[in-house]
């Protein structure tokens, strides 16, 4: 992992605080926690800035997902949503109660569906459980797991592009050119149709009303707080559609990827 990397290089230095120059870019390492303190806690008004990331152009919707979103008015509203709305007691509470519920169902299935002494593939049964939990937290449904599960597919895709190198992020003058040359802004174009296809469906649900709660479940998803804040005439800055996208997937982290560990047990 990069921040890994770049700790471990700190280390080696035994450079609490390192600018390094990647490509055409500056970065700054910290890795003293009274260094970081002022940072990003004195100082932050001024270093809270991100880079404008082509990946986040497209895959983040105008990079308005809360992670990506520079400092300003925007991102302090949605900040506190998140906070507030996401990260609240209450609603993380409900969230033990959905995890239980999810763990019960898979635990059932696996009574019902396997033998004693008969090999069972685990990591696609945590890895459908993590799935099942985010979705039921975030948009009030599961989806199809396996090759019907439109919505893993295009997120693994969407991990694969952030995680991904692209000459640009460290040489803006070489873009677009380089992105051009190398198919990645074809790919980001094509997988941002499909986020966008997806999120409008999830949104649509909601909004139609054909959207069918699960049994046992009464309060509201995530897709249902952000529409209800949308709606609010208090907000400091007005929330589009598209940041409404960005925000839901939020939610269901871009950062799982299936596949990385395979584990059987019997």
């Amino acid at each position: 992992m990069p921040h890994h990397a770049l700790a471990e290089l700190a280390r080696t230095m035994r450079a609490p605080l390192l600018r390094l120059r990647l490509g055409s870019v500056q970065a700054v390492v910290i890795s003293k926690s009274d260094l970081a303190r002022a940072a990003l806690t004195s100082n932050d008004a001024a270093m809270a800035s991100r880079p404008h990331l082509l990946s986040g152009q497209f895959l983040a919707f105008g990079c308005s997902e809360v992670t990506l979103a520079p400092a300003g008015p925007y991102h302090r509203m949605v900040r506190r949503v998140v906070v507030s709305e996401l990260l609240s007691a209450r609603r993380v509470a409900t969230y033990g109660s959905v995890r239980g519920k999810e763990l019960r169902r898979l635990l059932a299935h696996l009574t019902k569906n396997t033998s004693p002494g008969t090999p069972v593939d685990l990591s696609d049964c945590f890895l459908n459980l993590a799935n099942d939990v985010l979705c039921r937290v975030a948009f009030g449904r599961r989806f199809p797991h396996g090759k019907d599960d439109k919505l893993a597919a295009v997120l693994t895709e969407a991990h694969d592009l952030f995680a991904g190198f692209n000459v640009g992020d460290f040489f803006p003058q070489l873009e677009p050119f380089a992105s051009t040359i190398t198919g990645l802004r074809r790919r980001l174009k094509s997988c941002s149709a499909d986020l966008r296809q997806v999120c409008d469906d999830i949104v649509e649900e909601h909004v139609s009303g054909k959207h069918q709660r699960l049994p046992g479940d009464r309060d509201e998803d995530f897709v249902d707080v952000l529409l209800r804040v949308q709606k609010s005439p208090d907000l400091e800055v007005p929330l589009t559609d598209d940041n409404l996208k960005a925000l839901i997937l939020v939610r269901h982290s871009l950062s799982r990827s299936p596949g990385e560990k395979h584990t059987t047990t019997t």
